[in-house]
């Protein structure tokens, strides 16, 4: 009995690991180009059984990250073609935050449960570093995204040209990210050319970084004009958006200077009356730069004071109820604004007006009829908002951040963003 359920669970499992997703290799084959350039060719045998692996597989490849210096870099990727099991293969890429998605297949589905074999043929750009004594190859070259264990796996670099053994230094790294693992055996196996191979499978979240290091010569390194050329079309985002940061700025001040300087401040003189020839809104609106409901309530009140306008309260249990009179008695007012409240209030001959929510609309074209009033007189005598130098610095700002973003390719994001802010 115990036999036979030992029996039973090694089944069980077996049927289980095989009915496991997984990369059963993982090969990859590098070119080092003569101009710095890499010619990848990457050989992925997967097994896929409907689950996560339905109409093929993706490859995430970063292309954005900083150098030593923390400068942004963003490399070169160039997809030469896609192939399942010896035939060409419909592709796609998307661009994720960091980099770019190979996308293989199509709106069809895999024949499932089934072993395939995926061949993605690429060329990248400026993954090389330059040293003073030598230069180096550090490439991930099995990327720590897959969500599937590697059960095997080997890349290969060919130098551009034969190199002795004895001057390339090789090493590499395996595990998770930041890890130092050791799990792989490499060696030189000819003329410029090195293999590493895996000695143990890759966890999902596990890869493998290679390092190889050769003589100076070998492949042209770029010059000191190339290299600012690549740091200003790597950074263009961020510098356009500082670009059009300094033009706004620009013009803000040129404005300011022409249109918003205040005046040199003269003697202060204590006044106990208000100036004549100004109502208490026009002093109210001067100071506020703009209406508000206690404009006209100083306003009525003034009318009120001048003997044009009577206010009645009648007392009441709830509530009070107001009424506004007008006066015949009384001369007319001397301000153009108090003149237009008075005859907005009491239009059409009518010399009565109960401050009641049934006469709201004449009360509000009374008021809307005093701030024009206000805003006729007061501006741009007395001050001016300058509503046409705001808008054209917020379409300037509008312009810097949508030109940015645009020819950002993707990075510098949150930098473009924080300076809009």
């Amino acid at each position: 009995m115990r036999a036979f359920m030992l029996v039973a669970c090694l089944l069980f499992a077996s049927v289980v690991a095989q009915a496991q997703e997984r990369i059963l290799s993982y090969d990859s084959q590098v070119q080092v180009l003569a101009d710095g350039g890499l010619d990848v060719t990457e050989r992925i045998t997967v097994r896929a059984e409907g689950n996560q692996i339905r109409r093929g597989i993706y490859r995430d490849f970063p292309t954005r990250y900083r150098d030593r210096q923390g400068n942004r870099v963003v490399v070169g990727l160039e997809v030469v073609g896609v192939m399942r099991d010896g035939r060409p293969e419909p592709f796609f890429t998307e661009n994720k935050a960091n980099g770019v998605r190979i996308n293989t297949g199509n709106d069809d589905f895999l024949p499932t449960p089934a072993d395939f074999t995926f061949t993605l043929h690429y060329r990248t750009t400026r993954q090389l570093g330059f040293f003073a004594d030598h230069d180096e190859l550090y490439w991930n070259a099995i990327g720590l995204g897959w969500d599937f264990p590697i059960e095997r796996g080997s890349v290969e670099v060919v130098l551009p040209q034969a190199v002795p053994a004895d001057r390339i230094r090789i090493e590499g790294y395996t595990g998770a990210d930041g890890a130092k693992g050791d799990a792989y055996d490499a060696k030189v196996t000819g003329p410029g050319t090195a293999r590493w191979l895996l000695t143990r499978p890759l966890a999902p979240g596990e890869g493998l970084t290679i390092v190889m290091g050769f003589p100076k010569g070998l492949v042209a390194e770029p010059s000191r004009g190339e290299r600012w050329l690549w740091l200003l079309k790597d950074n263009r985002g961020i510098l356009l958006a500082l670009a059009g940061l300094a033009v706004l700025l620009v013009f803000c001040l040129r404005r300011w200077h022409r249109l918003g300087r205040d005046p040199k401040p003269g003697v202060i003189i204590t006044r106990y009356e208000p100036p004549s020839g100004y109502s208490p809104a026009a002093l109210r609106y001067m100071q506020r730069m703009g209406y508000d409901t206690r404009c006209f309530s100083s306003d009525l009140l003034s009318l009120a004071v001048s003997g044009n306008v009577r206010i009645h309260r009648e007392k009441s249990f709830l509530s009070d109820d107001w009424e506004l009179e007008r006066t015949s008695s009384a001369s007319q007012p001397q301000n153009g604004e108090q003149s237009t409240l008075l005859a907005k209030l009491f239009a059409a001959g009518a010399d009565r007006l109960e401050l009641k929510n049934t006469n709201a609309t004449i009360v509000a074209a009374a008021q809307a009829a005093h701030a024009a009033a206000l805003d006729k007189r007061l501006k741009p005598a007395y001050f001016n908002r300058n509503g046409g130098s705001i808008m054209i610095a917020f379409l300037i700002a509008l312009a810097g951040i949508i030109v940015s973003l645009a020819l950002s390719g993707g990075g510098g994001i949150p930098f473009i963003l924080l300076i809009a802010v």
